[in-house]
């Protein structure tokens, strides 16, 4: 093909580009601060579909500016996760049951998730594992559905899923 054809197909590319991604939907990006209201609006307790024995409770502290997610089975508290914002970044630092504590950070999110990838991680001991990704969902029907992908010793593992239903109210 000459310059000119080239150039010809390159135009003829551009604008079908253009035609095309005006026919798409916007895609809205919420800021940190917004994705950080929404984790608010989870305050209360939730059942855990897949694992029945597990509740995760979402609770303000420090006078609104953190949030916790804790992890409880009938046996005891198992582990939490404090969300809070640092400057224009949202981060989550998880205590995990092994003694590590990864952070993660979250600028923008598209399309309602609010999705968190790996910062950093203090005390990790060599063999552990730690939280490297982790991403929410919110579904029409109002439940939650919490992913995490963890990183060891072999690389990223699978992601697990869980689906957070809010619990009824105590009697």
């Amino acid at each position: 093909m000459n310059r000119t054809g080239k150039a010809a197909f390159l135009a003829i590319a551009l604008a079908a580009t253009q035609v095309h991604a005006e026919d798409e939907v916007a895609i809205e990006l919420e800021t940190p601060a917004e994705q950080f209201e929404t984790i608010r609006s989870w305050e209360g307790r939730w059942q855990v579909a897949e694992t029945p024995a597990l509740e995760i409770v979402f609770e303000t502290t420090a006078r609104g500016t953190a949030m916790i997610e804790r992890w409880e089975t009938k046996s005891g508290l198992h582990s939490i996760t404090i969300y809070h914002m640092d400057g224009d970044a949202l981060v989550a630092t998880h205590y995990c049951p092994q003694g590590n504590q990864p952070r993660l950070e979250t600028r923008s999110s598209a399309n309602g998730d609010i999705r968190f990838a790996f910062r950093d991680v203090t005390d990790l001991d060599k063999g552990e594992s730690h939280t490297h990704d982790l991403w929410f969902s919110s579904a029409a029907d109002g439940t939650i559905r919490r992913s995490e992908i963890y990183r060891g010793e072999d690389g990223l593992q699978e992601p697990s899923h869980y689906t957070l239903r809010r619990a009824p109210p105590a009697e």
